[in-house]
């Protein structure tokens, strides 16, 4: 995972910003480039050498025409000014770098030195580098991108069409019998699928920039309630009775194996299976705190005293409007809107 600090960054130097309009008129007069973005001049004064004092107002027209002299341009960070042009930085000889050509060398020194960003263009390739403390990320050509993230969307609808197909099907049967943890542990599985390919892909989704936000809009969508309905599937199946954060510390230590079997998914919910067979033929009473949140749009505090009531969907699903209104927190409303909503999935099979 790409870290939000350096996410942050390369936003700054996606399609559609100023300072990428900058980079890119740069590479088209095939000139190089070496920016050095600071919070605070004057901390860096021993870093930076010679030049020009400029302190103008920044503008892609402006730092392009800089870029035409053969030293560093230091930029603020906000992107506000122009500070210096035509500058020397001397970095710590001794930070170790593995670049090869000097602008590039001197880039990841300055940006592990001072935890600034710093951006290099290579003049023979034409590649925009991005330095950010011990970090470097080189930005990808806009065409390969697009064809990255429109694979990456129909990968994510397939998945997310398996996923709601999954997910129903194991509402028909907490309703009629009782779904196996093989199925949950499924419908989990898959949630994981949805969400590894989505976090693959943001990084490229945030370095589109504008180009990519019809994209990035069909992802949203996508990914709306992925997150929520997988959390309350681990509430719903976990043996002990687990709140919303448990749930996701379950999910997380699941994200930290190099691979996410359904045995590992089912023991994380913990239950002891020695296979798949015995997990198919286990069957699992829902709590039903996915049904009340997501369907009935129920409060999750109020969720908990509905479940602590009824123990499980089975039993729910025979309630009345009265036994539901001597739940805390459930009035007439909730109780027709709870019992509407186990109404219409009983009502899929019919």
């Amino acid at each position: 995972m790409i870290p939000d600090a350096l996410l942050e960054k390369i936003a700054l130097l996606s399609p559609g910003t100023s300072l990428r309009k900058a980079l890119d008129d740069i590479i088209s007069a095939n000139l190089g480039a070496l920016l050095f973005f600071v919070d605070d001049p004057q901390k860096y004064e021993d870093l930076i050498q010679g030049g020009f004092d400029i302190d103008c107002a920044f503008s892609a027209e402006k730092l392009y025409e800089l870029a035409k002299m053969d030293g560093a341009i230091v930029v603020s960070n906000d992107l506000s000014k122009i500070l210096f042009a035509n500058v020397h930085l001397v970095p710590d000889p001794l930070i170790p770098t593995f670049e090869t050509g000097m602008r590039h060398r001197t880039a990841e020194r300055v940006a592990k030195q001072t935890g600034q960003m710093v951006v290099a263009i290579s003049k023979r390739r034409n590649v925009i580098s991005l330095y950010y403390g011990e970090h470097k990320y080189v930005m990808n050509d806009v065409r390969v991108l697009i064809s990255r993230v429109s694979q990456a969307v129909n990968t994510l609808e397939r998945y997310r069409t398996n996923f709601d197909k999954l997910i129903s099907e194991i509402e028909v049967k907490e309703l009629h019998s009782a779904p196996t943890i093989y199925e949950v542990a499924r419908a989990i599985e898959k949630a994981f699928a949805i969400i590894k390919t989505y976090e693959e892909t943001y990084p490229y989704v945030v370095e589109l920039g504008e180009e990519g936000r019809l994209m990035n809009m069909q992802i949203e969508e996508i990914m709306e309630d992925i997150y929520d309905i997988t959390y309350l599937l681990v509430m719903d199946y976990s043996q002990k009775d687990i709140d919303i954060d448990q749930a996701r510390g379950i999910l997380q230590d699941l994200k930290g194996d190099e691979e996410i079997s359904l045995i590992r998914i089912i023991r994380a919910l913990g239950i002891d299976v020695q296979n798949l067979a015995q997990a198919g033929e286990f069957v699992s009473y829902s709590r039903g705190y996915r049904v009340l949140r997501y369907t009935a749009k129920i409060p999750m505090t109020v969720c908990a005293k509905v479940v602590k009531a009824f123990k499980n969907l089975k039993t729910l699903s025979e309630a009345t409007v009265d036994s539901l209104q001597s739940v805390d927190g459930i009035g007439e409303k909730r109780a027709l809107a709870i019992l509407s909503a186990i109404g219409m999935i009983k009502n899929r099979v019919r």
